[in-house]
């Protein structure tokens, strides 16, 4: 089987179950800095809390909260990469 044909069936055979992260890591640290702060006014809402009173202690807690989000998208992009070479590795059924 030609080498372009082998990269082609293994791409579609990793991006099964190890999809490649779509967008970047500031992308996935801003979505988990918005989650964190919808969940934050949720929660000050329902337990009638003025949770914005403090935006320093807020935007100190938003830090790791950002880098947690850039950490899924490290994990993502190399367990994709992992599956990737998997797929192109002489164990894989694309001979």
């Amino acid at each position: 089987m030609p080498e372009h044909h082998k990269r082609t069936m293994a791409i579609a055979a990793a991006n099964k179950y190890a999809p490649r992260p779509q967008g970047s890591a500031f992308t996935y640290g801003l979505v988990a800095i918005i989650l964190a702060f919808l969940m934050l006014v949720i929660f000050g809402m329902f337990y009638d809390v003025e949770v914005l009173a403090h935006p320093a202690a807020i935007g100190a807690g938003f830090v790791p909260v950002f880098l947690m989000g850039v950490l899924l998208w490290r994990r993502r992009r190399r367990l994709h990469h992992n599956a990737l070479n998997h797929e192109l590795s002489d164990e894989s059924n694309y001979k």
